[in-house]
């Protein structure tokens, strides 16, 4: 089988988030991934490709990063800010792991 070419890959797009209110890693996964399943549906999350790295959290700062696809990013956003476990603000979005690992 032929590997995918760049053209065709789905550009990614991470976001840094900060949560207040909850200091584990775990909870913060499962509160991402039940805020977007309930404002997007399983269908569309599936599409956007929602996937919380854990090994970016940040317990000190309470600062975490998200991947999604390019297309998607609003959608996530907004399915964020309707959470009401927590708060979690977006501080910034880009399109390298690298840039938002420096702002952290």
């Amino acid at each position: 089988m032929k590997p995918l070419s760049p053209s065709l890959k789905e550009r990614k797009r991470y976001i840094l988030i900060r949560v207040s209110g909850i200091e584990r890693k775990e909870e913060v996964a499962e509160l991402v991934a039940k805020a977007s399943s309930q404002f997007l549906g399983e269908f569309e999350m599936a599409k956007a490709g929602i996937q919380f790295l854990p090994e970016t959290w940040d317990k000190k700062t309470r600062t975490g990063i998200i991947r999604v696809g390019h297309k998607h990013v609003d959608q996530l956003r907004a399915a964020l800010a309707l959470m009401k476990e927590a708060k979690v603000e977006t501080l910034r979005t880009s399109g390298s792991l690298k840039k938002l690992k420096e702002t952290i």
